[in-house]
């Protein structure tokens, strides 16, 4: 019997793979779509010029804060892996 639940798992796994790597193309595809034609990077500033907090970047709609919107809720996972590479970029 566990031979034949190896083999079938086996199977499943083997027909899983394409399809995983589908979906995650098409939302890679869908945000870079998305990242040129909807999101936008904004510059918040904290205070007077050379005052106050630093320049903080975001990705979000234009005149929208971040976190508004389906379209942030369904791409926050790569727009948190954007910010990150380059926000490691910058502090090289």
């Amino acid at each position: 019997m566990a031979p034949d639940l190896h083999r079938g798992l086996g199977r499943l796994a083997r027909h899983l793979r394409p399809l995983l790597a589908g979906l995650l193309g098409a939302y890679v595809l869908g945000y870079g779509v998305a990242r040129v034609s909807i999101f936008h990077a904004v510059e918040r500033y904290g205070g007077a010029e050379g005052k106050g907090a630093p320049r903080q970047d975001f990705i979000t709609r234009r005149d929208r804060p971040p976190g508004d919107g389906w379209e942030y809720w369904l791409f926050l996972p790569a727009i948190s892996v954007e910010e990150a590479i380059v926000g490691a970029i910058d502090n090289r």
